[in-house]
């Protein structure tokens, strides 16, 4: 008895199949098909159709997105000039997930106008989905301290008389931020390549480190310990705190660990 063939998942396409539907969704499809009864100018008409038709579904399912996160909480319209940038930028988002980041945009800039700014949008306009989980990411391993801008800590560094310079470092590959990664980051304009250092902390009566949604009071007792960083850049700021992703608890756990070692830590909610 002759065995059938395992039917094929529909999702898996050889590349001239995906090609040829790629083809035909964004009407450039006229020579794959043999003689075409239409003409080029008739396609270019066909195309540029199908391009304002899904342009206008990106903004429409958007703002669909946006109707159902809304709530009753008063809102403000937005600047005029910011909405017509935002628009002009989120018609060419089709990635469902991004599509939801920018509804969520909206949202926050409605209720607080001024909150993401057209520099912040252009760059965002330019990072791919695997860019926008690197933020988000990185987002959710930050902490502010001293001032508002986020930071990434990833360790610290010890100097003694007898032992002279000593460096505790965290992986943060661990938690899905490679080196690779935070190298996109740094490539986009959204973190700081350079590694800082804070100032002594045996300077410092009290540390208070503010992560989501949690806050870190440390009691230094080494002197000559300084925290290993790297820092937001302006726009990297403004696009981390559009994320929504709470620190996770392994990271929380490894941090705490680490600056436990520098005094006494306490935890607040």
């Amino acid at each position: 008895m002759a065995h059938k063939p395992a039917a094929l998942d529909h999702k898996v396409r050889n590349s001239k199949t995906l090609l040829l539907q790629l083809a035909e969704q964004r009407g450039l499809a006229g020579l794959l098909h043999g003689d075409s009864p239409q003409s080029f100018g008739d396609r270019f008409n066909i195309r540029r159709q199908l391009e304002q038709a899904a342009r206008q579904k990106n903004l429409e399912t958007i703002m669909a997105l946006a109707n159902q996160e809304a709530s009753d909480q008063v809102g403000n319209e937005p600047d005029p000039d910011w909405l017509s940038h935002f628009l002009l930028l989120a018609e060419n988002i089709r990635h469902p997930a991004m599509q939801q980041f920018w509804a969520s945009i909206l949202l926050q800039e409605i209720a607080r106008p001024g909150h993401c700014s057209i520099q912040a949008l252009n760059c965002l306009k330019n990072m791919t989905q695997k860019d926008a989980l690197l933020l988000q990411k990185a987002s959710a391993l930050s902490c502010h301290f001293g001032d508002e801008n986020l930071r990434l800590i990833f360790g610290y560094q010890h100097r003694t008389l007898l032992q002279g310079l000593r460096q505790q470092k965290l992986n943060l590959g661990k938690y899905r931020l490679p080196y690779a990664g935070l190298m996109q980051l740094f490539e986009l304009g959204l973190l700081h390549q350079t590694e800082l250092e804070s100032g002594d902390l045996a300077a410092m009566a009290q540390l208070k480190l503010h992560l989501a949604p949690i806050r870190l009071l440390l009691h230094p007792h080494r002197k000559g310990t300084r925290l290993l960083y790297y820092r937001f850049s302006a726009i990297g700021n403004e696009l981390a705190r559009l994320m929504s992703e709470p620190t996770p608890d392994d990271y929380l756990q490894e941090l705490s660990t680490l600056l436990a070692f520098l005094g006494r830590l306490e935890q607040q909610e």
